[in-house]
Order: structure tokens, then sequence, then C-alpha cells
């Protein structure tokens, strides 16, 4: 009975130290990819200053930003995400719907944009191949490069190129600082683009200048909060915006609980369950070693006071 406990002992350590390694070098390329079901809304709202074409004067409004991001979960593959991301601002006037047109006859439709991105699953690094029919509002030439929509997993307290759809560049997100966000250690990345030059609107040249901050939970590359600054002038030098928005409370919100989530998953997978597999492991291990010496190496307890006899040696 007890060589069976011994063989039992020693089946389970192996297994748990086996399980534990597969778990700890296996389980990340399990865990730690960006999901294929994205359909995440994202309210941002702030001041802005407008330039009314009628009057030729600057506006104070308030404006609201809906951004949604959705996977087409048909096109993604193993290795890459493909996500259509829409973008509606309106003026915040009247409690506004998430998006209007152009009939809208209060005017609140501010501007529409479309954004089609593939990217690593892992690295979150934009991919640009033909057959993931990236595009920005509908514009199918146009080139995508480096950081989209989330960080890395395991972000790193460097510079990432972070794309920005509307100039169409990838600013160098420069590491800021760390910040206590929901209890929770985030990330800090800065990327500005100086004034540079870019139609204000059809045949409406101008020029454009942006600040993007954002807080980013480094375990899982989840972009918890961010501010956009950005202006526009008319190439007159006049001022046509200047707006900040900011993620509302409920996105905020909603994004710790989105990291917090991946977190405590990859935490589970790749470090508390590969710890106690191995320590189950080498307990049975030990315990197997243990009851074999105690047996007296062959399974049979060794009478009291008296030496255990050799196995084909005459008495």
């Amino acid at each position: 009975m007890r060589k069976i406990l011994v063989a039992v002992l020693v089946g389970l350590g192996v297994f748990g130290l086996v399980a534990a390694g597969l778990f700890r070098f296996y389980a990340p390329s399990r865990a730690e990819k960006t999901p294929l079901d994205l359909d995440v809304i994202q309210v941002a709202t702030g001041p802005a200053k407008l330039l009314n074409a009628s009057t030729g004067q600057l506006e104070d409004l308030a404006f609201k930003a809906t951004r949604r991001v959705r996977t087409d979960s048909a096109a993604s593959d193993s290795k890459v995400t493909v996500v259509q991301e829409t973008l509606c601002i309106v003026k915040d006037i009247d409690n506004p719907p998430e998006c209007l047109d152009a009939q809208d006859p209060q005017h609140r439709l501010v501007s529409f944009t479309t954004d089609r991105v593939a990217a690593d699953r892992r690295t979150a690094q934009s991919v640009n191949d033909p057959k993931y029919h990236t595009n920005i509002d509908g514009d199918a030439t146009a080139t995508h490069t480096g950081l989209t929509y989330k960080w890395p997993f395991h972000a790193k307290k460097t510079s990432y190129k972070f794309f920005d759809p509307i100039s169409r560049q990838a600013p160098d997100a420069r590491f800021i600082g760390t910040e206590k966000l929901k209890g929770m250690t985030m990330y800090k990345y800065e990327a500005v683009i100086d004034k540079m030059d870019l139609p204000v609107g059809p045949d409406i040249p101008g020029s454009y200048a942006d600040t993007r901050t954002v807080w980013v939970e480094p375990t899982t590359g989840a972009i918890v909060k961010g501010v956009e600054h950005q202006q526009r002038w008319l190439a007159d030098g006049t001022q046509a915006l200047d707006t900040t928005l900011t993620f509302d409370q409920d996105a905020i919100d909603f994004q710790a609980k989105q990291a917090s989530d991946g977190r405590s998953q990859i935490r589970m997978l790749t470090v508390i369950l590969p710890l106690v597999l191995l320590l189950v492991g080498l307990a049975a291990l030990v315990g197997a070693v243990a009851l074999y010496r105690r047996d007296g190496g062959d399974g049979h307890r060794a009478s009291a006071g008296q030496p255990p006899v050799a196995v084909g040696q005459p008495r």
C-alpha cells in the first residue's frame, strides 16, 4: 500500500512541476492577447472654442466626443486583431445623442471620422497588410504606424510611437511618470504634435497642433484615462478651434475595470497558479522521498531494533 502511495506522490509531484512550467511559459501566449470581442464606447467631454464662420468670432462651447471601438472578428485571426473605430464629436447642447448628422437643426455636429486598424494582439503594434482592409475615413492608402488604441502588455517606462489618425503621424509618446488611478499604478505618457500644415476642412488650408496624454495600466496595456488638447488655425493665423477633451467618469470606470480584471487574470495564470503547482509538486516529491526512506527503501517498514533483511541473502 505504501509503495502505491509513494508512486502516487511521485506522479503528483512530476505533474505539478511540469504543469507549473507549462503555465509559466505557455499561459502568457494565451492570456496576454487582445480579446477578439471588443465593443467599447468611450465618451470624452470638455470645453471648446470654435470659430463661428458667420460672425468670425470664437464661441465658447462644450464638446462631447463619443468613440466606439468594435472588433471585426471575421477579419481578425490568432495573431492580429482588426478594429473599426468611429469618432463623433458634437456640441454638448440640449443633451445630444451619441451622434448626429448634418441635417441636425441645431447644427451640433462638429465632426465624424472613422478608422479601421489592424494590430498585433500581443505587441499592439500596427499591422499593414491589404488583407485586413485598413483605412482612415475610407482612404485605403493610409498607413498606420506604432500604437493605436492600446499599449503592449507589460508596458515599459519608455517612449512609444502613438498614431494620430488626423495628422497621420506617429509622434513619440514619452513616459512622463506614474500616477495612482482607481487604486492602480498607471504609467503616464504624452505625445505632442507641434503646429503643422493641415487643412481645417475641404479646400480650407490651415494648421494643426495636438497633445495627447494617456494613463496606461502597464500589465494589460489598457488606456484607462485620456486627455487631448487640439488646436486648429486658418491659413491667416486665425484660430478656428481650441479644445481639451477628457474621458468622462463612466469611461474611466469601465476602462479601469477592464484593466483590473485583465491584470488579475494574467497574474492568476502566469504567477499564482504556476507557483501553487510548483509548491504542490515539490511537496509531493518530498513526501514521496520521506515515505520511501521511512519504509527502508523497499516499501516494507523494518522491525524495531532489527536491521532489514537483504533480499537474496541467506540468513
